[in-house]
């Protein structure tokens, strides 16, 4: 009931109003960015500022989500009370331990693609191994030099088992940012693997250096930049605003299939090439509706904007595009769900 009685005071003292205007300006300002990547500004007004808002608190809630991320290992660890050695110049154990539940996670994932005759399980296997080896073989040599344990033998493993769940939760969350959902290629990886090491030796060196609201205030002041900066190495700095404009359901993650009216069926079709247009454009002369493969990339006021793919032998997204306002006014999207099933589901190796 205390916990309580101060979390309500602290709610109270919050200025919300000021709260409220500073997020319809950031939100305005991611807006901003991510029409700028597109070249496309939406003639409603009212609408991107009724939106504004909404966006900004998305904005801050993938902040939160991604720097609690990172300090969960640091929470789990401390809160475990596993490390008790006394030299503060030597990174704690807390490293072996991430270690051990990526390279775990991994492994996992590997299986899962091996069962199910994925491409190149290896990929995954192969450093999931090398990371559960290494990670084992440091916390071993940790609990070798310590001679004297705060709890007993059993209890210890317990709370690493514990810990190395929690060991996941940056891989998770700096893959969710730093790795492009279209595919990537060796720089891409490179950056994400160098990333995350980064995270995993610097909460082992902080665990006896900062109180966890010390390294809470330290990411909370640098997330925003390091959401910003890395995916710029990778060459994508319209990051930051294309995900959240995606959370926020302005632009879409993938082509999907919308049924349109029959004049902007035929409004997409003269802007394609008769050869382009075959497959993702299909308009039915004795039919009130027509059918448009394309991503949706802001449906933000009156009109849409929509880019429809090039077809060509090159794979996704390498052929070209061509993007086109629509009226928003009847545009329907189609999904098709898949059954649900109560077997298992199917594999090549079951």
């Amino acid at each position: 009931m205390m916990l309580l009685k101060r979390l309500v005071a602290f709610m109270g003292a919050i200025p919300w109003v000021t709260l409220g205007a500073v997020g319809t300006g950031c939100g305005l300002a991611l807006l901003y960015f991510y029409f700028r990547s597109i070249e496309f500004v939406p003639a409603d007004i009212p609408a991107m500022l009724s939106a504004s808002l909404f966006v900004g608190l998305l904005a801050a809630a993938l902040c939160l989500y991604t720097a609690g991320s990172l300090l969960a290992p640091l929470w789990a660890y401390r809160e475990a009370g596993l490390d008790d050695q006394t030299d503060i110049n030597r990174p704690s154990s807390l490293w072996t331990l991430q270690l051990v539940g990526v390279g775990a996670f991994l492994l996992f994932v590997g299986y899962r693609l091996w069962r199910d005759c994925k491409n190149d399980p290896e990929f995954v296997l192969v450093p999931g191994a090398v990371f559960v080896l290494i990670g084992g073989l440091g916390w071993a040599w940790y609990q070798i030099k310590q001679t004297a344990h705060q709890h007993p033998w059993w209890r210890r493993q317990l709370s690493a088992i514990n810990v190395c769940f929690f060991g996941v939760f940056p891989f998770l969350a700096l893959f969710s940012v730093l790795y492009p959902s279209q595919g990537a290629d060796g720089w891409h990886v490179g950056v994400f693997v160098v990333a995350w090491l980064m995270v995993v030796l610097a909460t082992s060196l902080l665990f006896h250096r900062l109180p966890l609201w010390g390294c809470a205030l330290m990411l909370m002041f640098l997330m925003p930049l390091l959401m910003i900066s890395l995916p710029g190495l990778q060459g994508r700095i319209s990051y930051l605003p294309t995900v959240v404009a995606e959370m926020a359901g302005i632009r879409a993650k993938q082509v999907n299939e919308l049924r349109v009216s029959k004049g902007t069926c035929h409004l997409i079709r003269s802007a394609l090439t008769s050869a382009s247009a075959a497959k993702p454009v299909n308009c039915t002369e004795d039919a009130d509706w027509g059918t448009v493969h394309a991503q949706v990339l802001s449906n933000l006021g009156e009109r849409w904007l929509i880019e429809v793919q090039l077809d060509g032998t090159q794979p996704k997204g390498r052929n070209g595009a061509v993007r086109i306002t629509i009226p928003g006014e009847g545009v329907h999207t189609v999904r098709q769900m898949p059954a649900l099933s109560t077997a298992q589901a199917g594999g090549c190796r079951t």
